[in-house]
């Protein structure tokens, strides 16, 4: 278990720093004007061979992003489109990930036992009761069935469209030239906040409240769980340690990080991040109260 989580926190750091390497590598705004060159803007009208000439990622992930989004904002405005769009989206990623998530929570329900058989062993280095350690551990994956690597889909899955929208909601006309809020969305919340403009530092704020919540939520529901059922935490757990446990750290590092590389993106990013932390949050309680309610 150990190992698992220093794989999911590698691949997350992974994840997190591509993004900012394909950010800063590829970028379709003019730095004289902080727009995006109009012959990279997307609109209606803009044909999927003309966007997969640029590169088949584009063709395949950015346009059908950018068209949806300027469907719906074309019959509304900017911020419909991408709250429209972003809801759509993680309904497909759901679909796809619902086994994963359904794990990714049993997991999370796991964890007390987890921590006893460790502390059971701990200190014990000999090769039978690593053995021992091993079969124990399998069992409890086992008891709940649980594979150990498949949380990990999720953040596979997420990346590339996570990367996908970033440059949708930069090129696709209806947020380039539209507004949402009474601001342009394509602007950074660096600059909202340089121009004391109150509606970039909410939806900045609000994204980053909700990212903290998607990601404590599934510990808060696991923990709820342990007390419907009758289990006593501290038959599980370890001593207490000084210090945050390493799932909160996880949590804060994570956080912290979006809030870093969302204060530089355009705020239409921050606004789908937001949308998409709330659809996660509540994909969670939907999961905890369907699928593991037995």
């Amino acid at each position: 278990m150990k190992n698992l989580l220093k794989n999911k926190k590698k691949l997350l750091l992974l994840s997190l720093f591509l993004l900012i390497f394909v950010a800063g590598c590829k970028s379709y705004v003019d730095p004289n004007t902080n727009r995006v060159k109009e012959e990279f803007i997307i609109y209606t009208t803009t044909s999927f061979s003309e966007v997969f000439n640029e590169g088949w990622f584009e063709g395949i992930f950015v346009w059908p992003l950018a068209q949806i989004i300027n469907f719906f904002g074309n019959l509304t405005d900017a911020g419909i489109g991408i709250l429209i769009t972003t809801i759509l989206f993680n309904i497909v990623i759901a679909v796809l990930s619902i086994k994963s998530q359904v794990q990714n929570q049993r997991m999370q329900m796991m964890q007390p036992e987890v921590q006893r058989i460790q502390k059971k062993y701990e200190g014990k280095t000999d090769d039978a009761s690593r053995m021992r350690m091993a079969q124990e551990t399998q069992a409890l994956y086992a008891k709940y069935q649980v594979n150990p690597f498949s949380s990990i889909l999720i953040l596979i899955i997420q990346m590339p469209v996570l990367m996908a929208f970033y440059y949708a909601v930069q090129r696709a006309a209806v947020v380039v030239n539209g507004t949402f809020l009474g601001i342009d969305l394509t602007r950074t919340p660096s600059e909202g906040l340089s121009e004391l403009q109150w509606q970039y530092l909410l939806i900045f704020g609000v994204m980053i409240l909700l990212q903290f919540l998607s990601m404590k939520v599934p510990g808060w529901l696991a923990k709820q769980r342990k007390k419907k059922s009758g289990i006593k935490e501290k038959k599980y757990t370890q001593p207490k340690k000084s210090g945050p446990d390493q799932m909160t750290m996880m949590t804060i590092f994570s956080t912290g990080m979006i809030a870093f590389i969302g204060f530089t993106w355009p705020v239409a990013m921050s606004y789908y991040w937001a949308v998409s932390s709330l659809v996660r949050i509540i994909q969670n309680i939907i999961i905890d109260r369907v699928f593991l309610k037995d």
